[in-house]
């Protein structure tokens, strides 16, 4: 549902999760709340596979994983996946674009990733369990832009990602005000160990004015 913004810009902003139901539910229980005017989030019946990057493994921006999950109960997922930069923005980057009042008290962080088919499955229009963890621990899901926000257009996969197709994206996550951004953390189901990258944030000062690093 599209809500009109000054100047005349429409943005639709929800915030996308693909765990199973009881794993929705439980970060939904320890992230801020969901403003009725960004829609509904969506849960899928994931589960992780034994497979790719160890568990637990700890990189740096930059460096790459193999993940591997289950998007779905008949598509195998896996991926080439690197977090190359993390980026705190100002608020006011939203501005002209949206009002909410949840994400105006948020803490926005732009995050830039490189990712690569390396399955057999075609993983167009899939999410990326891929989540920011703040300082308070809390597990953040990206957040599913709409409209002409072109500065950084989060979402899922492109509508066709086969294998061996590879792709930039920039993802947006928000940070309950006062938290900061502690990893980014590839977790498909409760319990599973996470993978995480850690690294240099940039702050709002050193980032350069213009649209950002959109899908490729």
């Amino acid at each position: 549902m599209a809500e009109a913004a000054p100047g005349g810009h429409y943005g639709v902003m929800r915030r996308t999760t693909v765990l199973a139901t009881a794993l929705a539910l439980s970060l939904t229980g320890c992230s801020d709340p969901e403003p009725e005017a960004a829609g509904e989030p969506t849960a899928a019946a994931t589960t992780a596979v034994d497979d790719g990057t160890e568990p637990g493994t700890r990189l740096e921006h930059g460096e790459a994983a193999t993940v591997v999950w289950q998007p779905t109960r008949d598509v195998d997922g896996e991926l080439e996946l690197s977090v190359d930069e993390v980026a705190e923005q100002r608020p006011s980057v939203f501005d002209g674009w949206t009002r909410d009042e949840t994400i105006a008290a948020a803490r926005p962080y732009f995050v830039t990733v490189s990712v690569a088919n390396t399955g057999e499955s075609d993983l167009g229009g899939q999410d990326v369990p891929l989540y920011l963890r703040d300082t308070g621990g809390t597990l953040g899901a990206p957040w599913t832009l709409g409209g002409d926000f072109t500065a950084c257009q989060s979402g899922p996969l492109p509508e066709t990602f086969e294998p061996g197709d590879e792709t930039g994206m920039c993802l947006v996550y928000l940070v309950p005000d006062g938290g900061r951004v502690r990893d980014l953390v590839f977790q498909p189901t409760e319990g599973y160990d996470p993978i995480s990258w850690t690294g240099e944030v940039k702050e709002p000062s050193r980032v350069e004015a213009g649209p950002g690093r959109g899908r490729g």
